[in-house]
C-alpha cells in the first residue's frame, strides 16, 4: 500500500500529462469487399457447375459411346412401309434383231452394187451375178416351150378336123337311115296292098336294120375319139403346162442373179471381193436390219431360273427409260452367266447403233405393304444381320433379319420400326462398336 503512495517522477507526471487518450494511437482502416480475381473465379466456377449440368446428359452418353464419327461424313436413311419390287440390274448391248445373211444363188461372175456401212432400202439391187449356164438354160427352156405351143396348137387344129369328119360320117348315116326308115314305110304300104312279095320286103327289112346299126355305131365312133382327141390334147397341154414351169423357174433363177436388200438397213460385212468368180450358196454379204433392235444381256447364272420369258424389263437409253420384255433365255451357261435377249416395247428408241451398251433393269418380282429400306454398303458390312440405328447423337447396334433385296431396297423382317432412322454408309470402320457419337 505504501508503495502505491510513491511519489511520481516529474518527467513521468509530464508524459502523463500529454497521453490523456488513446486517440494518438488509433489508424484508421478503410474496409475493403473481396478481391476482383476472386469474384472472377468464382463466377467462372458457378458457369461450369451450370455448363456441367446441362451437358451431364451428353458427358453421360459420351461416356458410354466407345467411338465417335463426324455426322456429315455418313449418310442416312428412314425405315418406309410400302411396295418392295425385287429386280436385277445387268449390263446389255444393242443387237439387230434381224440381219439376214445374202448368198449367191449361182455360179458366175459377181459384181458388188455397195460397199460395207452403206446405207440401203428394201429392194435395193447391191450385188448381181453373171452366170452364162442359167442363161443358156433360160433360152433352152423358152425354145421347147416355143415348139410344144406349137404341138398343141397343131393337135388342137387336128382334132377341129378329125371331129368334123367324124361329125359328117354320123350325118351321112343318119341320112342312110332315115332313107332306109322311108324305103320300110313304103315296103308295109305295098305289103299291105300285096304289091311285093316277101322276099322284097325282107330285103327293106335289112337295109333299115343295117343302116340304123351303121348310124349308132357312127355316132359312138364320133364321141370315143372325141374323148381321145380332148385326152391327146389335155396331155398335150399338160406337157406345155410343165415346160412353162421350168420356163418360169428358169427365169427365177436368172431373176436371182440380183441380189436385191431384203430390209430397209445397212450393209454389214462382204464376205467376197468385187469380181470374184462365186459358187452356188456362197456367203456374198449381210444387211442389217436397222428398224428392229434387241438388247442382248449377260444374266448371272443363279439369277436365270427367276427369270421368265416376257418378264418386264426397263431399259436405260441416254437417261431414259423405255419399257421392254425378255424374249428368251439360252439354256446354256458360259462363263457363269447366262445369254438373254430382250425386246423394247411399243416406243424404240431413235438413233440405236449395233454393238451400243445400255443398262437393263429386269423386274423379278414384287412385294406389298413391306417394311424396307435403302440398299447401301451397310448390308454386306454387317452380313446383313447388323444395323445402327439413330436417335439424336447416338447410334446404337441394332440386330436385324432381312428378306428379299433389290437394286435399290431390301426388305427389313425384324430389328426395326417404321420410320426409324439408321446408317446406310459402309458400317466396317465403326470395328463393332456397340454405339457410335456422331459430332455434328
Amino acid at each position: 500500500m505504501a508503495g502505491q503512495n510513491r511519489p511520481i517522477p516529474f518527467l513521468e507526471r509530464d508524459k502523463m500529462v500529454k497521453i490523456q487518450d488513446t486517440s494518438a494511437t488509433d489508424v484508421i482502416i478503410t474496409r475493403r469487399g473481396p478481391k476482383r480475381a476472386t469474384v472472377v473465379a468464382g463466377v467462372i466456377g458457378g458457369l461450369l457447375i451450370v455448363g456441367v449440368a446441362l451437358a451431364w446428359p451428353s458427358i453421360k452418353r459420351w461416356s458410354g459411346t466407345e467411338r465417335s464419327f463426324d455426322r456429315s461424313r455418313l449418310r442416312f436413311a428412314q425405315v418406309t412401309r410400302g411396295t418392295l419390287v425385287r429386280d436385277l440390274a445387268v449390263s446389255g448391248r444393242i443387237v439387230a434383231s434381224s440381219y439376214p445373211t445374202l448368198y449367191s444363188p449361182a455360179q458366175g461372175t459377181v459384181t458388188l452394187k455397195v460397199r460395207a456401212g452403206d446405207t440401203v432400202t428394201r429392194g435395193q439391187l447391191l450385188a448381181h451375178v453373171d452366170s452364162p449356164e442359167l442363161a443358156g438354160e433360160l433360152a433352152q427352156q423358152v425354145s421347147q416351150v416355143e415348139a410344144l405351143q406349137a404341138e398343141v396348137d397343131g393337135q388342137r387344129i387336128t382334132n377341129q378336123t378329125t371331129i368334123l369328119t367324124n361329125q359328117q360320117d354320123v350325118d351321112l348315116k343318119l341320112l342312110k337311115q332315115e332313107t332306109a326308115q322311108r324305103e320300110m314305110n313304103r315296103s308295109d304300104t305295098a305289103r299291105a296292098d300285096g304289091l311285093i312279095n316277101e322276099i322284097e320286103y325282107a330285103k327293106a327289112k335289112d337295109a333299115l336294120a343295117i343302116a340304123t346299126l351303121e348310124y349308132e355305131h357312127g355316132v359312138q365312133n364320133a364321141q370315143l375319139q372325141r374323148v381321145i382327141l380332148e385326152h391327146t390334147i389335155r396331155n398335150a397341154e399338160k406337157q406345155l403346162e410343165r415346160q412353162r414351169l421350168i420356163l418360169d423357174e428358169a427365169r427365177r433363177q436368172v431373176r436371182a442373179l440380183d441380189v436385191f436388200s431384203p430390209v430397209d438397213g445397212a450393209v454389214g460385212s462382204i464376205s467376197i471381193n468385187p469380181e470374184d468368180n462365186v459358187t452356188p450358196n456362197q456367203q456374198l454379204m449381210t444387211v442389217i436390219d436397222l428398224s428392229a433392235f434387241e438388247v442382248e444381256i449377260d444374266i448371272p447364272e443363279n439369277y436365270a431360273d427367276d427369270i421368265s420369258i416376257g418378264a418386264e424389263v426397263e431399259i436405260d437409253y441416254e437417261g431414259r427409260i423405255y419399257g421392254g420384255r425378255v424374249s428368251s433365255v439360252s439354256p446354256e451357261v458360259a462363263g457363269s452367266l447366262v445369254e438373254g435377249r430382250v425386246v423394247f416395247g411399243d416406243e424404240l428408241p431413235q438413233g440405236l447403233k449395233q454393238n451400243q451398251r445400255v443398262n437393263t433393269r429386269i423386274i423379278l418380282s414384287s412385294k406389298e405393304n413391306v417394311l424396307k429400306a435403302r440398299r447401301g454398303p451397310y448390308l454386306e458390312a454387317g452380313g446383313g444381320r447388323e444395323i445402327y440405328r439413330v436417335e439424336g447423337n447416338l447410334a446404337t447396334q441394332r440386330a436385324i433379319t432381312v428378306g428379299v433385296t433389290s437394286i435399290t431396297e431390301v426388305e427389313i423382317l425384324s430389328g426395326l420400326n417404321e420410320g426409324d432412322t439408321i446408317i446406310i454408309s459402309d458400317t466396317s470402320r465403326f470395328q463393332d462398336a456397340k454405339s457410335i457419337l456422331l459430332r455434328n
